[in-house]
């Protein structure tokens, strides 16, 4: 009987742990100017078929008591060679005053479908449907964290390229958002500048990420 329960409980980690994949999670604190603003949680769980990848951020300190805000952010897809391959694309955004959805579909590595809300009455700027390898931003910025160092992202309002730049005496990666241009306007202007992130060795998530935006900087660090 013994014998039994061994091999089966072989049998159950060989075959069920590539369906389970390994997961990663990490939660961070959002600073601003020094105050705290609120938190995030990202969990990634990837194996060498698929992944899943989830973000869910949150405000939290005395600010939120003004300002209130709520998002998340989840991409799905396979993995091949090492890259992502994204197939779904949610996030929901909502504050004491708008609430935003985005779903979008990838099939091909192109993008299939997108699906907003509220809707946009502006004609697409882009044949956005036509264009190969793109991926949405947080499967992109995963990617760049795995070690690439580009990605061509789609996220339902924008397109633009992330290149990465290692800085090794910093142990830090600048990732600039170029090549930007906006689907539903005629023009590429952009709040965002760049994000950077830091990680630890060995650790599969980053343990710092700043982000530049309008001339500010958002700081994230593992809590």
């Amino acid at each position: 009987m013994k014998l039994v329960l061994n091999s089966f409980f072989i049998c159950f980690v060989v075959f069920c742990s590539p369906v389970l994949g390994e997961s990663f999670s990490k939660t961070y604190v959002i600073k601003s100017s020094g105050i705290k603003i609120g938190k995030l949680d990202w969990e990634v769980v990837i194996d060498d078929k698929k992944y899943r990848n989830d973000l869910r951020l949150k405000s939290e300190g005395i600010l939120s008591i003004i300002y209130n805000f709520e998002g998340e952010y989840s991409s799905e897809g396979g993995v091949k060679n090492n890259k992502l391959r994204p197939t779904k694309y949610t996030h929901l955004w909502k504050t004491n005053k708008t609430t935003k959805k985005m779903n979008l579909v990838f099939q091909n590595n192109k993008l299939k479908s997108l699906d907003q809300f509220p809707i946009e009455e502006e004609r697409l700027r882009a044949d956005v449907f036509g264009i190969k390898e793109t991926k949405d931003p947080i499967s992109s910025f995963l990617q760049i964290v795995m070690g690439h160092n580009m990605s061509l992202v789609v996220d339902g309002r924008r397109i633009y390229t992330m290149n990465a730049l290692v800085n090794k005496d910093l142990n830090q990666t600048s990732v600039e958002l170029l090549d930007y241009l906006n689907l539903w306007a005629d023009h590429k202007r952009t709040k965002f500048e760049k994000i950077a992130f830091e990680k630890k060795m060995g650790d599969f998530l980053p343990s710092k990420i700043l982000i530049y935006f309008d001339k500010r900087v958002f700081k994230l660090e593992e809590f």
